[in-house]
């Protein structure tokens, strides 16, 4: 699991990929989010390289329960690759509304993912 998240944008994941210029990506994010307080809400972004990088997706997660197995999130999106090489995304989490400790849950029973799979 991470650590305790609020309201500084923080990474979870991180993955390394190789693309082909002009080819479309599908970069997808699934993890499951904890939180210490009911009713909280939460943004997963995937960004471009690095925290300070481009924004390509930007979901908000219904209202978190405080279930002891967190709340499952998932989103995806298509990226084309205007290089190639390899090239970076990154899974950011940030607490929007309530007053809650958040976190990546990521165990062996509740793994998380951020992949990138070529589509087209």
């Amino acid at each position: 699991d991470s650590g305790t998240i609020t309201t500084t944008e923080t990474v979870i994941l991180t993955v390394n990929a190789s693309l082909v210029s002009g080819r479309v990506y599908r970069v997808s994010v699934r993890t499951r989010i904890g939180t210490t307080v009911a009713n909280d809400q939460a943004i997963v972004r995937v960004r471009e390289n690095s925290l300070a990088g481009t924004e390509i997706l930007g979901d908000t997660t219904t209202e978190l329960t405080t279930q002891s197995n967190g709340n499952l999130y998932a989103s995806e999106v298509e990226y084309t690759a205007v290089s190639t090489g390899s090239k970076t995304f990154v899974a950011t989490l940030v607490r929007t509304t309530g007053s809650g400790n958040l976190r990546m849950e990521a165990l062996n029973t509740r793994p998380s993912y951020l992949y990138v799979d070529y589509i087209r």
